[in-house]
């Protein structure tokens, strides 16, 4: 299938996109660059975080007949892991419900690339680089040191803003670890004379916020060179939730235990930009790990929330309604909570919608 505006049209759906009613979107111009037939690129990338628009992402990618031998998944760890783990803001299922959802969806590679000691480490940082990017590829650990940039300290919670640049969560522990692992890895460069041809799949969506309103279907992605042709792809862009969780219940997918715990997104379980809720159910299911979170507020004399509010005034102002009275809640809490996920566990007999979906408390980047 060789994808142009007219066609993506017709192929994605052909609905009418809107950002809280007002901003309408039109495909054609929302497509910078045409892409290659999907089977003609040599790798197709999709950055998973474990949460529901990059898994619809690719569910979309298995429908229009893309080869799942060809379809990768690269997950960025934000706690770092292996030994460089340092168990602080992520959820700690997730690279394992990603491992494992990756092996039943039949996708040939799932790999994981982490900033060396995650979050904690770049929060810390004192006086010093940042820290190496590592990445696992074929049972091996590769190490790509750090060599540019200044002496620096950070000790200071990442703002909370669509700046990239104060926000450094993402720019720092999933945008330049991805493009450091590309840009370096001998596998994705090809020559001159015949460039490797690579599609990079990600599951922003315009209905999320207003800054990614603004976001391309289609454009040159930050690591094309002349040796590797490297188109960006945002296939959901502009999908509605509804549509989403309509292609996991098509595929009867169980969703990450984020949102069946009441969570509206899939991003840190301990997110700078959790509500007032989800930060009282965070210290409902997880004390401890709030509790460290509150003590690292006051060593850095510094809040997570941007407004200078602690966390145990955050946790204070909101409530439990979202947390779910369901009698498998123990359960998915232990999920939640485990390095391991079954893959009986995957698919649903009789799927059911999460309690985080539909959910209007902010959790995650916007």
């Amino acid at each position: 299938m060789c994808i142009n505006d007219q066609q993506l049209l017709f192929d994605l759906g052909g609905s009418e996109v809107t950002y809280e009613t007002v901003i309408e979107h039109d495909i054609k111009n929302a497509m910078t660059i045409p892409l290659l037939p999907l089977n003609e690129y040599d790798h197709v990338i999709v950055s998973i975080s474990g949460g529901k628009d990059s898994v619809a992402s690719t569910l979309w990618l298995l429908e229009e007949g893309v080869d799942p031998q060809k379809i990768e998944w690269w997950h960025q760890s934000i706690d770092g892991n292996f030994q460089d783990r340092v168990e602080f803001m992520d959820w700690p299922v997730t690279e394992a419900y990603v491992q494992s959802l990756g092996e039943v969806l039949g996708i040939n590679k799932v790999v994981f690339q982490w900033r060396e000691n995650g979050i904690y480490g770049e929060l810390m940082r004192t006086n010093s680089l940042t820290n190496d990017v590592l990445y696992s590829d074929n049972g091996k650990i590769v190490r790509l040191p750090t060599k540019q940039g200044k002496l620096s300290t950070r000790r200071k919670w990442p703002a909370q803003g669509a700046d990239l640049r104060t926000r450094w969560c993402s720019a720092y522990l999933k945008i330049d670890v991805f493009r450091r692992v590309l840009n370096n890895h001998p596998s994705y460069s090809g020559t001159l004379d015949k460039p490797k041809k690579i599609l990079v799949v990600t599951g922003e969506r315009w209905s999320e916020s207003a800054a990614r309103s603004r976001y391309k279907m289609t454009e040159l992605h930050a690591c094309n060179t002349q040796s590797r042709i490297v188109h960006a792809f945002r296939p959901v862009i502009h999908w509605s939730e509804r549509d989403i969780w309509d292609m996991y219940e098509k595929w009867r997918i169980t969703p990450h235990p984020a949102y069946l715990l009441g969570y509206p997104r899939t991003s840190c379980f301990s997110c700078i930009f959790l509500s007032p809720d989800l930060w009282a159910i965070c210290r409902e299911l997880a004390p401890e790990r709030f509790n460290m979170l509150v003590e690292k507020e006051k060593e850095l004399n510094h809040t997570i929330n941007s407004n200078r509010i602690p966390l145990t005034q955050l946790a204070d102002m909101g409530n439990l309604n979202r947390l779910p009275k369901d009698k498998r809640l123990s359960k998915w809490v232990d999920m939640a909570f485990s390095r391991s996920f079954s893959k009986d566990e995957l698919i649903m007999d009789k799927w059911k919608l999460p309690a985080g979906a539909f959910g209007q408390s902010v959790g995650g980047p916007i």
